[in-house]
């Protein structure tokens, strides 16, 4: 028959369970569940991804970060690399399914069956399987960099598929209009430049260690530094003024997967829309 001393141990065991587990863990608990399990972030999801299929066009865009991630994590994918050929058939058939709620990409479909669409919900489940989600206490945070970087892409957007769209437009944009802003902002918000000088990788944007936050951001700062050095048209330097946002796209750029899948012919070239229009005018 047990004693009191293991029933004692019992109950106090059951106690960290619960509060492990209830809306109100204290932050030295939070650390201890760190400690013992390892896991990182507000709500893990403790299973394998298994291979992952990427539902998304033969290009960078939504699908990128997307991309990022799952370099990240070491999470094998295959892509669907869709035309302007097979989409018209693919989305009548993803919108019968369910896999494609609202007739948009990306989606991903996971070996386990999970069925997910959006690249921020992607890359948020992505981000809970693989460490790299947010902690709880810094969760409000986290979507207020998320729709923030929402709005940030909203001005690239309008520029970028607007069919009047110039060289001239791209260079106003880039040196005095909304990107210029909007880094401004995200400037004042970024790790510091010198935190971790001699460190091949990088700050955080929030908390100790990386979440889908970075990479959300890194996506975003790295499709304007690309937007900025486009082949046959006037090169600017988009992170010249801005030295924490170019020492956090530095370091993030050498994470070792990173690096390696930047540098790899598995990334596809940059495009926008009318990328061939301006060409045609040179």
């Amino acid at each position: 028959m047990a004693d009191g001393k293991t029933f004692f141990v019992v109950g106090i065991l059951l106690l960290v369970a619960a509060s492990l587990y209830s809306n109100r863990r204290s932050v030295g608990l939070i650390k201890l569940h760190r400690a013992i399990t390892g896991e990182r972030g507000c709500a893990p999801l403790r299973k394998s991804l298994g291979n992952v299929t990427l539902h998304y066009f033969a290009s960078r865009g939504r699908a990128e970060v997307v991309r990022l991630a799952l370099e990240e994590a070491e999470i094998p994918y295959t892509e669907t690399g869709f035309t302007k050929d097979t989409w018209p058939a693919a989305k009548q058939e993803g919108l019968k399914s369910g896999l494609y709620p609202f007739g948009l990409v990306p989606a991903i479909v996971t070996e386990g069956g999970d069925r997910i669409p959006d690249s921020q919900a992607i890359l948020r489940f992505i981000a809970r399987a693989s460490n790299m989600d947010c902690e709880c206490e810094d969760s409000t945070m986290c979507d207020v960099f998320a729709r923030s970087t929402e709005d940030f892409r909203k001005q690239r957007s309008t520029l970028v598929y607007d069919p009047d769209f110039t060289p001239e437009k791209r260079l106003e944009y880039l040196t005095t209009g909304k990107a210029k802003q909007w880094m401004g902002y995200f400037e004042k918000l970024a790790p510091s430049a010198d935190n971790k000088p001699n460190d091949n990788s990088h700050a955080y944007f929030v908390g100790d260690h990386i979440t889908w936050i970075d990479i959300l951001i890194f996506d975003l700062l790295d499709d304007h530094v690309a937007l900025s050095q486009m082949d046959g048209l006037e090169k600017v330097n988009i992170l010249a003024d801005f030295p924490r946002l170019r020492a956090f796209h530095s370091g993030f750029s050498r994470r070792p997967n990173i690096a390696a899948y930047l540098h790899s012919d598995r990334r596809l070239p940059y495009t926008i829309p009318y990328s061939e229009k301006l060409k045609s005018k040179e």
